[in-house]
C-alpha cells in the first residue's frame, strides 16, 4: 500500500473544503469591516450633526447644503472599503429629525431632511437620526451563489442638547 499517494489523495479532497473556508471567513471579515466602518461614519457624521445643527429658521438652500452637502461629506470622508458613490440621498442616505414634544413627553413622527415646505427649526431635545444602507456583493463563487447582494445598514441618533451643556443644578459637592 502506498501512503505517498493516500496522502496526496486525502489533501486533494481537502484542499477545496479549505480554499472555500478561507474565502467565507476573508467574505464575511470583509462584511463585519464594512459594518464597523459604517458605524463610525455615521457616528462621526452625528457628532458633526450635533456641533454645527442650525439653531435658527434657514432657507431651503441652506437646509441642503447642510444635510446632503456638509454632512454627507463628513460620511463619505471616514469610508475606506465602501464605494463613496454608493451613498445616495434618500435611497442609501437618510438623515431626519425626531421633533420632541413637552406636552405629550414623546417625539413626534419624523421629518426628512432637508425638511420642505414649513419652516423647520431645530430646538432643544429634538434627535437627529443618521441611517445608511450599502449594498455589496461577496466575492466567493459559492457563498456569492448563496447570497448575492448582502445589505449592510446601521442607524443611529442623537438628542440636541443647548449649547451651553446640561444644566443639573448648584453642584452638590461640597467647597474646599
Amino acid at each position: 500500500m502506498n501512503r505517498r499517494g493516500q496522502g496526496l489523495v486525502e489533501f486533494a479532497l481537502a484542499f477545496p473544503l479549505l480554499i472555500f473556508l478561507v474565502m467565507a471567513i476573508a467574505d464575511f471579515g470583509r462584511i463585519l469591516l464594512i459594518y464597523a466602518e459604517l458605524a463610525g461614519g455615521v457616528r462621526e457624521t452625528l457628532r458633526y450633526a450635533m456641533v454645527n445643527a442650525p439653531t435658527g429658521a434657514m432657507k431651503q438652500d441652506q437646509w441642503n447644503a447642510f444635510c446632503y452637502g456638509a454632512m454627507l461629506d463628513r460620511m463619505k470622508e471616514t469610508l475606506v472599503l465602501s464605494p463613496k458613490n454608493a451613498l445616495i440621498p434618500q435611497q442609501t442616505y437618510f438623515v431626519y429629525f425626531e421633533p420632541f414634544r413637552y406636552d405629550t413627553n414623546q417625539f413626534d413622527p419624523p421629518v426628512l431632511c432637508p425638511p420642505t415646505g414649513k419652516n423647520f427649526v431645530l430646538k432643544r431635545e429634538d434627535r437627529i437620526v443618521v441611517e445608511v444602507r450599502v449594498q455589496m456583493t461577496p466575492v466567493t463563487p459559492l457563498i456569492q451563489a448563496l447570497l448575492p447582494k448582502v445589505q449592510i445598514q446601521y442607524r443611529a441618533g442623537r438628542t440636541l442638547f443647548p449649547p451651553d451643556g446640561v444644566y443639573f443644578g448648584p453642584s452638590q459637592m461640597p467647597g474646599p
